[in-house]
């Protein structure tokens, strides 16, 4: 577990991240929209940075080994005329973990093989992702933190890159994760906060966060030229096309609603939860 005790960051005048009190376990999926100071936090926990005077991050280590830290930032574009393998090489031997074996393990875990005498600038988003993520299990992290993981990936790698990010999960103590995608919250973590404006408006489990936006959330088949009236009375979170009239609509909404026939009530859901919650329609 890290604990985060007011924790501010303050850049050029300007509040980035906002006295925030956190306890991260297991898998933490830290959601937000552009803009929430993610990336700033993700940069505080893994050292890079500092937060203001106070703060504090407690790395609460079940074993009697040293804290060790892997980080994948946002963009990673290192050595472009290097090969996968003289990369994690070379990243290997200045951590001062050179392994020649963990090497190859993570070359096998990450599906890199192929790729291994590839240069950098030659790989696709997704495999760049993954080489990443190898880089920073170098050094046999105990807490391992990857802002935005699958961000530039197609639908296909995204899902690839999750499923890897479940499997390393037992081999490390925590994992954080920043997203701003709700998809790569919902599907591996078990612990998720979210953030807005460099404050926390939410911090529990999945099952914690959809109870909050219980008796919200409904369901209701329209005509499409009947969507800009529904704005009117919620949010709308998701629209499945049924012909060329009419859709499906999900959305969100505080407001009495007596026409259940029409509009049905629904379970939020994930999404449904987290837009109820940057919209105002839940009480953090």
């Amino acid at each position: 577990m890290i604990t985060i005790k007011n924790l501010s960051k303050t850049i050029r005048g300007n509040k980035i991240i906002d006295n925030l009190n956190l306890k991260l376990k297991g898998i933490t999926g830290i959601i937000g929209p552009n803009g929430a100071g993610k990336s700033t936090l993700m940069k505080i926990i893994a050292s890079v940075e500092k937060g203001d005077k106070g703060s504090e991050i407690i790395f609460n280590n079940t074993s009697n080994e040293p804290i060790r830290i892997g980080y994948l930032p946002q963009n990673f574009s290192i050595y472009p005329n290097l090969t996968v393998y003289e990369v994690l090489k070379l990243l290997a031997t200045l951590k001062g973990n050179f392994d020649s074996a963990h090497i190859e393990y993570l070359i096998e875990l990450f599906n890199l093989a192929n790729y291994k005498n590839k240069k950098m600038k030659e790989l696709s988003g997704g495999t760049h992702r993954r080489v990443g993520i190898a880089q920073a299990l170098l050094n046999k992290p105990n807490y391992l933190i990857i802002d935005e993981p699958t961000a530039g990936l197609d639908i296909i790698e995204c899902i690839k890159l999750r499923n890897i990010l479940l499997t390393i999960s037992e081999k490390v103590e925590d994992i954080i994760i920043s997203s701003h995608l709700p998809e790569d919250i919902e599907y591996i973590c078990n612990h998720i906060v979210v953030i807005e404006k460099g404050q926390k408006r939410f911090e529990g489990s999945l099952s914690e966060m959809i109870q909050r936006s219980e008796n919200l959330s409904y369901e209701a088949t329209i005509e499409l030229n009947d969507l800009q009236k529904l704005n009117v009375i919620g949010e709308i979170v998701k629209i499945d096309k049924i012909s060329d009239k009419l859709v499906k609509v999900k959305f969100i909404t505080r407001k009495p609603i007596a026409d259940h026939q029409l509009y049905k009530p629904v379970q939020p859901g994930f999404l449904g939860s987290y837009v109820s919650l940057l919209k105002g329609e839940v009480v953090p």
